[in-house]
């Protein structure tokens, strides 16, 4: 089987509040390795610093994680016309791959890239995305799922951490200890949204908070996160989690429609 291990870097507008906004946010740098699974090591990479000419400006934060300052970015980083011969070439990749990889790239780096080959009117291969994120079933003792974490959780050190190619490939190290058509089986299923029963008490009746705080604790034990405006518990799993009746909680639950 191959793998098309992808990350990107990019400058974006809001991250950490907003997500990502594809009106505004560029990626600056973009790391891709074709992975042989059967033989664990890259066959084919793609790593090019790239320089959107609208992107915006690379700040300090930025610079201090990645390493890529505007200067860096402006000397090094590819022109409009070398970007699309990258985008061909990374679709070329693509598809030669079976699936493509990326860590939290259901929320980053697949959107991103899209984007991207969208505004560069490329076609972009319909390949399915693993995201090591939520498709890799992890050992319950590794609790994060930060890269760094991982990294050390799985006895190695990335140096150049935040580095397109070198997070890629430490990605692709660590997913290579594991079961890949176990991660593809998950990443086809669809994800679904199941909601915790926990609706609040009478709060003047003690006996009633300390149920209600027993089955909130059970809950958040669980990893169901917080929805403020919808004031609900909510987790999402895999269809095909529940179809293999991997899906137990002892508190009530259903699944959101």
């Amino acid at each position: 089987m191959i793998i098309l291990g992808i990350d990107l870097e990019g400058v974006n507008q809001n991250l950490v509040e907003n997500g990502v906004n594809l009106e505004v946010d560029r990626v600056i740098e973009i790391g891709a390795a074709l992975w042989d699974w059967e033989a664990g090591q890259p066959v084919s990479m793609i790593s090019e610093i790239v320089n959107e000419p609208d992107r915006l400006k690379i700040s300090e934060e930025l610079e201090e994680l990645t390493g890529i300052s505007e200067s860096i970015c402006q000397k090094w980083g590819l022109g409009e016309k070398h970007i699309e011969a990258t985008l061909r070439n990374l679709a070329a990749m693509m598809d030669r791959a079976d699936y493509c990889m990326a860590h939290n790239g259901t929320n980053y780096d697949e959107p991103m890239i899209k984007a991207m080959f969208k505004r560069f009117n490329i076609e972009m291969p319909g390949t399915v995305w693993i995201d090591t994120m939520v498709d890799l079933e992890f050992p319950r003792l590794i609790k994060g799922r930060s890269m760094a974490l991982l990294e050390h959780a799985h006895g190695f050190i990335n140096p150049f951490p935040h580095r397109a190619i070198t997070d890629v490939l430490s990605m692709l190290k660590i997913a290579s200890n594991y079961d890949i058509n176990r991660m593809a089986k998950l990443a086809e299923s669809p994800i679904v949204k199941i909601i915790a029963k926990l609706n609040a008490p009478n709060w003047r009746n003690a006996n009633e908070v300390d149920a209600f705080n027993k089955v909130k604790n059970k809950v958040a034990k669980a990893r169901f996160k917080w929805n403020p405006s919808k004031k609900t518990w909510f987790k999402e799993v895999h269809q095909v989690l529940l179809d293999e009746g991997n899906i137990n909680y002892d508190f009530d639950w259903f699944i959101e429609q």
